[in-house]
């Protein structure tokens, strides 16, 4: 008998979490749907990954503020006027890894960390949001075309590009490594009127990319993607 997704999901969820002893521990969605949440957690010995071996992000500045998986979909357009995909933002929820990090040594934590969005980008969006990963924001654009970040109480991000670098060769390129590859790896500052955080740190991307050719289609694409989120605040 072939398990479901959600029981896959739920039996890594639990290997995830093997070292949490105690129900209070564990890791729970928001009493109320969608509402962002406060993280907390030491993340002493956690450090950004920045490089793909050849080249690197700019170093962050501040202090890590939360860790989070975004999953969503990276959102392209093709006009008439178009020969290939244009971007035109994201949706993502942010889930939060926080209530992990306590229990775990930062070396096992960092490494765990790096497959996650691997293994996620194969779930899809709403079987994701039935789990017990709690959720601590959400990631979209506003209406100037700017990246935002909505973290509710630990804070909000309206960010500008300030590095990018190309997805590593290995990168998963989507939902069960079928797609056109990994999105870059991004480093944003505070595009003004950001509260609590300062820059973000878009790592580990799995999928997101369009078909290179719009091929003649007029309309919207949307592709799926997972990726880690690191928050700093000065």
């Amino acid at each position: 008998m072939t398990a479901s997704p959600m029981s896959l999901l739920n039996i890594f969820i639990v290997s995830f979490l093997a070292l949490l002893s105690t129900s209070e521990a564990r890791p729970r969605r928001n009493a109320v749907p969608n509402e962002p949440r406060a993280a907390s957690a030491n993340y002493s010995g956690y450090d950004v990954p920045l490089s793909d071996g050849t080249q690197s992000l700019p170093p962050p500045n501040s202090t890590i503020k939360a860790i989070t998986l975004g999953r969503g979909t990276q959102n392209y357009t093709c006009t008439p006027n178009t020969t290939a995909p244009v971007a035109i933002g994201a949706l993502a929820e942010l889930l939060d890894v926080s209530p992990l990090l306590p229990f775990l040594p930062p070396i096992e934590g960092m490494e765990i960390l790096e497959i996650l969005p691997r293994y996620l980008v194969d779930f899809d969006i709403a079987t994701i949001s039935n789990a017990t990963i709690p959720v601590l924001g959400h990631h979209y654009f506003n209406a100037a075309g700017q990246p935002t970040f909505n973290l509710g109480s630990v804070g909000f991000l309206t960010g500008k590009k300030v590095g990018d670098i190309p997805a590593p060769a290995n990168a998963s390129a989507g939902p069960y490594d079928q797609g056109y590859g990994a999105v870059d790896w991004l480093a944003l500052a505070d595009a003004g009127g950001s509260v609590g955080i300062s820059e973000a740190f878009r790592v580990e991307t799995a999928g997101g990319k369009p078909q290179p050719s719009c091929d003649g289609f007029v309309g919207s694409i949307e592709v799926q993607y997972a990726a880690l989120y690191w928050f700093y605040q000065e």
